[in-house]
């Protein structure tokens, strides 16, 4: 079954009532706003189809236990020697890793953005987790902003590398470059009868974006990313706190909180991409 968006615009009160494709075309994990060159992208495309089968045969996994922390929760992430504490000689923690990434976080507080139960892992196997949540501002990108593959995926934070905390422990808000998501029927007019441009597909939970003002949290750059793969179809951002909430993989359910792919010509962009942060 698919997905319909029957929103109506605020100016021009149209309702956008096409946008439908599976659910499976409407994961942007799974088209990433780039063209992989073989062999990898074969391998990817191997995998994709090798785990909805598996999904299909065997049901999705149960998900896991939630966290002792809720949504909203003000947490600071312990310091090197706590969370070292907790790691085995492989830097994982019940089998997650504690990536390279996520040192730069300790010490400091942040507030908890979803509670993370099951997800699609980066070998696009859906996966059970327990006790475990994303952080607002905690990405890939590391807390200086110059990390990452530039694709500012949240990361994952266990129970036990986080502490309670209060909102006035945590650093000020920044400023940087904002856009103004466009209209539906403006973005309507870029999409393929797929839903899609340049193979990627507006999500049908974008669509309440709609005419909002958003702060861009980064704009995705080829040379972040590997040697096997090349970018299409012009500029990608990814915007502040807007994350997939697994709609399009509803049927199994995915926490995984990734960035939304914004292409340039579904925003407004206010001043100059040199304004990121």
């Amino acid at each position: 079954m698919g997905f319909a968006v029957a929103v109506k615009d605020s100016q021009s009160d149209i309702a956008i009532k096409d946008m439908v494709v599976s659910p499976s075309g409407r994961c942007q994990y799974k088209r990433l706003p780039l063209r992989d060159l073989p062999p990898l992208g074969v391998i990817r495309r191997a995998r994709l189809a090798r785990e909805d089968l598996r999904v299909r045969g065997e049901g999705a996994p149960t998900p896991g236990r939630g966290s002792v922390y809720a949504v909203g929760d003000w947490v600071r992430v312990k310091d090197r020697e706590g969370i070292r504490a907790t790691l085995d000689d492989r830097d994982r923690h019940r089998g997650l890793w504690f990536t390279a990434g996520q040192w730069s976080f300790c010490g400091r507080t942040y507030q908890v953005e979803h509670v993370v139960r099951r997800m699609v892992d980066d070998h696009y196997r859906m996966r059970s987790l327990s006790a475990t949540t994303t952080l607002a501002g905690a990405t890939c990108l590391g807390a200086d902003g110059g990390q990452g593959c530039g694709l500012a995926c949240a990361l994952l934070f266990r129970d036990e590398w986080l502490e309670p905390s209060t909102p006035a422990a945590a650093a000020p808000g920044i400023g940087g470059l904002h856009a103004t998501v466009r209209t539906l029927p403006e973005i309507r007019a870029t999409l393929d009868r797929a839903g899609r441009l340049h193979g990627v597909p507006f999500q049908a939970g974008m669509a309440r974006f709609a005419g909002t003002r958003q702060r861009v949290l980064t704009q995705v750059q080829y040379g972040a990313l590997a040697w096997w793969q090349r970018p299409v179809g012009g500029s990608w951002y990814i915007l502040d706190s807007l994350r997939c909430d697994g709609e399009p993989l509803s049927v199994t359910g995915c926490d995984r909180q990734c960035g939304l792919l914004w292409h340039e010509s579904w925003l407004r962009l206010e001043g100059a991409p040199g304004s990121l942060i």
